[in-house]
């Protein structure tokens, strides 16, 4: 458990009072060992504790682990199995307690009795003939004083045992508390969190055939059929989260639901019952721009809290796959086109759905297939060279950019002009794409030149190249010598 801000703040004030504060010396506070705690004969027990003077062994335990500087103790062995609450209650910050049974350098903290939080206040369960030994600890041994505790018998919830389920109808929210619940003798187990153990219990009876949902949060919840306790659904308990069961209720048939947690976190919880929404399957797919050279990703999805576990996605293409829980689909399209894929699936509650979605395939396709520089050049010299580019899909507007590889050392590419024309789908023409480049006294130092040139189509989406791979290409003019002597020509 982390410290809150109001702790937090509170530790940074003690430490600043600390500085200036008085040594005094205190007398011991009763029950400042744990050899010496207080001790607690019978319930319900209500006393002002004085922790002033208060110290803190070397072996004292850390409650919910936490520091501190003091520390009392009382001792209670209780005379039967039942539930107690401990309130602990000041007008200070503090203190915080915890709850250990065994013996004094092996003590073990008792699940769930533990409380570090305002107001210091805990359920928890005690057993017959065991002791138990309560730790009040304050944050600093001079931030002490009286502090109000109780220990008091509290009642099991009304529907803790199973014979004892509380009725529900659709459209009902109840709420309870599952530190006032245990497990009886012989309940079963929630096979998706074995270790939520204090439980309660509702019992729902349907007029007729629905699919119903119960909504719980922190805690896990489980379905039986009352006949003969075989479990039909079980999601485990989630800190703060709400949980989603869904069963299919058969009329006349009773079912019960048992709402439970750990230990260690059991708490208020609330539990809403309700019918379920029907499915709303689609289908979600990467990338979101397909062409007929892409291979789609789908996952199907239900449209409700719970994924499909079977079922059919067909591609509109004649194509169909199956759904397997955990894989996603492979798909790839021939032809471009809008297609309607439709995905019917069913939920493991059994309900059953089919939706549609609208895929559009649009293929832009262009390639560099010809990039021509001169062998050799002078310093001074402008130059011809010559982009190619094909285009076997769909008109477009296609812009060739020429660069400089590595321009003057920098490692980066210099760019040296660029020109967009339209190019018409063709399924064999190319477009040329003319440049004219004056080598420079640069050029001839380093003996050569490399360019490099791009095709982009500047009318579409960044993303829209179905395979932007062969929309580059490189050439080299290998010898560039110094300048003749003579005003540049053109050739």
């Amino acid at each position: 458990m982390r410290l809150s801000k109001r702790i937090l703040a509170s530790a940074f004030a003690a430490a600043v009072f600390a500085t200036f504060a008085p040594v005094v010396a205190l007398a011991a506070a009763a029950g400042d060992d744990f050899d010496s705690a207080t001790d607690v004969t019978a319930l319900p027990f209500q006393s002002a504790v004085d922790t002033t003077g208060a110290t803190k062994a070397a072996d004292d335990p850390n409650a919910c682990n936490h520091w501190g500087e003091a520390s009392v103790w009382l001792r209670y062995t209780a005379p039967a199995d039942g539930l107690v609450r401990l309130r602990a209650e000041s007008t200070r910050f503090g203190p915080f307690f915890g709850v250990f049974t065994g013996q004094r350098g092996a003590l073990a903290p008792v699940p769930g009795a533990c409380d570090s939080n305002s107001p210091h206040d805990t359920i928890f369960s005690v057993q017959a003939g065991v002791t138990y030994h309560v730790m009040l600890v304050e944050y600093y041994s001079w931030y002490a004083g009286p502090v109000n505790v109780s220990l008091t018998p509290v009642a099991p919830s009304p529907n803790d045992d199973r014979a004892a389920a509380a009725p529900v109808e659709i459209s009902e929210r109840h709420e309870g508390d599952l530190r006032r619940a245990s497990a009886e003798p012989g309940e079963p187990a929630a096979s998706c969190d074995a270790g939520a153990t204090q439980s309660v219990w509702y019992r729902y009876t349907p007029a007729q055939a629905k699919f119903v949902r119960v909504q719980a949060d922190r805690a896990a919840v489980s379905v039986y059929r009352a006949s003969d306790l075989s479990e039909v659904d079980c999601e485990p308990s989630g800190s703060g989260n709400y949980q989603d069961n869904v069963f299919s209720a058969v009329p006349g048939e009773s079912y019960l639901v048992r709402v439970a947690d750990s230990p260690a976190y059991a708490g208020p919880f609330s539990a809403e019952f309700g019918e379920a929404p029907p499915l709303s399957p689609g289908v979600s797919s990467y990338p979101s721009n397909p062409s007929v050279f892409t291979e789609l990703t789908m996952e199907p999805y239900s449209g409700v809290q719970r994924p499909l576990v079977s079922g059919t996605v067909q591609f509109g293409d004649g194509g169909s796959a199956q759904i397997v829980p955990g894989q996603p689909i492979k798909h790839r399209y021939a032809a471009d086109g809008q297609y309607t894929v439709t995905v019917t699936g069913s939920t493991k509650d059994g309900r059953t759905g089919t939706g549609t979605r609208t895929l559009k395939v649009d293929t832009h396709d262009v390639a560099v297939t010809a990039f021509t520089v001169p062998a050799s050049a002078r310093a001074g010299q402008t130059k011809q060279f010559k982009v190619s580019v094909a285009n076997t899909r769909q008109d477009e507007t296609v812009r060739v950019t020429l660069y400089k590889v590595g321009a003057a050392g920098s490692g980066y590419d210099l760019e040296i002009g660029h020109t967009t024309q339209w190019v018409p789908a063709s399924a064999s023409g190319v477009s040329d794409f003319p440049f004219a480049y004056t080598y420079s006294a640069e050029d001839a130092v380093k003996g050569s030149v490399e360019f490099r040139v791009q095709a982009t189509l500047p009318e579409r989406a960044w993303d829209a190249e179905a395979r932007p791979e062969d929309n580059q290409a490189r050439a080299k003019t290998t010898s560039v010598r110094k300048a003749a002597g003579t005003s540049a020509v053109i050739d």
